[in-house]
Formats: structure tokens, sequence, C-alpha cells
């Protein structure tokens, strides 16, 4: 076994915890949020929609998604996307003081909390 076997085993460990828990990504909860988003009240104003992604969201998906947040917002909310890899997948939504979190690296926190007990990096 080479000194760095421990290593890779803890590295391979890992991608398959990142790939699970990227295949879990709960769009149908995502939908639900954005929905409760949506419903949660009237707009107050000023608002700007900001929608975060991991990667550059297709023309559809983001036709989704304001379409959902116009619903209960206005068509005059303006909505912002943003790529940010660092969140590895799904989506961040904030509209005013509410905020989505629906993104991989949110989940993965949580599981890392669930698992450790701890809310420390």
């Amino acid at each position: 076994m080479s000194p760095d076997g421990p290593i890779d085993e803890m590295k391979d460990a890992l991608r398959d915890v990142m790939r699970r828990a990227a295949d879990r990504v709960d769009l149908e909860g995502l939908r639900d949020s954005l929905e409760s988003m949506v419903n949660a009240g009237e707009d107050e104003g000023g608002e700007t929609a900001v929608v975060t992604s991991a990667v550059k969201l297709t023309k559809d998906e983001r036709q989704t998604i304001e379409n959902r947040l116009r619903e209960g917002h206005g068509e005059e909310l303006p909505i912002r996307f943003k790529v940010d890899p660092s969140i590895l997948g799904g989506v961040v939504v904030r509209v005013g003081d509410r905020y989505i979190d629906g993104s991989v690296s949110a989940r993965l926190g949580r599981l890392r909390e669930e698992l450790t007990g701890s809310r420390g990096r």
C-alpha cells in the first residue's frame, strides 16, 4: 500500500458523498420553496431577485424561475442571475429579506452537521 493510500481512499469517499448529494438535490423541494416565496406576501417595491447557480442556467430554467418569482412579486420584479461555482450545484434565491438556499454546498454543510454534530467548517 502506498503512503497516499488512506488519502486516496478519503478522496474517493468524499467524491462519493458529493456525487450522492448532487444526485439528491431536491428540485421538487426547490420548486415548493419558490412557490412559498411567491406566496409569502406582497412585493414591497424596490426589491430585486438574485438567483445564484453553480453553472449558467439554460434559457428554459431561467424562464421557469422568472415566471414563478414574478407570479407573486409582479411582472416588474427585476431578476438578476449570477454564477458562483462554490455552491457546487442547485440554486440560491434571494428576494428582499427572503432567502432560499437549495445549493449542494448547503446540503453538504447540513450533512456535515448531522454526521459530526458541529456547525464549524
